[in-house]
């Protein structure tokens, strides 16, 4: 598995991810726009030569806030998700990450509480289609 810094050339395969991963993806044109953004950081993962994931994090003054990690369903529990995690929070250098995650998705739950990320609480009706809560998460950097 390999980890790189999201570029142009990458906006299309990140779009087939999103398509396959989420009920409202982000279309190209998002994703070009966040290349844009100064706080916007994006990675994509691949496996066996094939774009299988990728994540975007907004950080700002040592705080990220994770927007997207989104896996292929055939690239799953494979640790493609947590490798793609820590070295984008690495990279960033956020000391604080927040997140939220649908409260059906316990998958991603409980990767997330396996970096170390805790519940702060829930969001009603945070989600739309289909509408359901989010479990909003936080990371603090070791010894804070």
């Amino acid at each position: 598995m390999e980890i790189r810094k999201f570029s142009k050339e990458y906006i299309g395969k990140a779009a087939l991810i999103e398509k396959a991963c989420f009920s409202v993806a982000w279309d190209e044109a998002a994703l070009a726009a966040e290349l844009k953004n100064p706080c916007s950081h994006l990675y994509i993962a691949f496996a066996h030569g094939k774009a299988a994931g990728y994540a975007a994090i907004y950080a700002v003054e040592g705080e990220a806030d994770i927007a997207r990690v989104a896996v292929l369903p055939e690239f799953r529990r494979r640790g493609i998700a947590e490798t793609m995690l820590l070295y984008a929070l690495k990279d960033i250098g956020a000391s604080t990450a927040f997140l939220d995650v649908r409260e059906s998705n316990l998958p991603a739950v409980k990767l997330y509480e396996k970096l170390g990320f805790k519940s702060m609480g829930v969001r009603k009706n945070y989600y739309s289609d289909p509408a359901e809560n989010a479990v909003l998460m936080k990371l603090e950097a070791r010894g804070e």
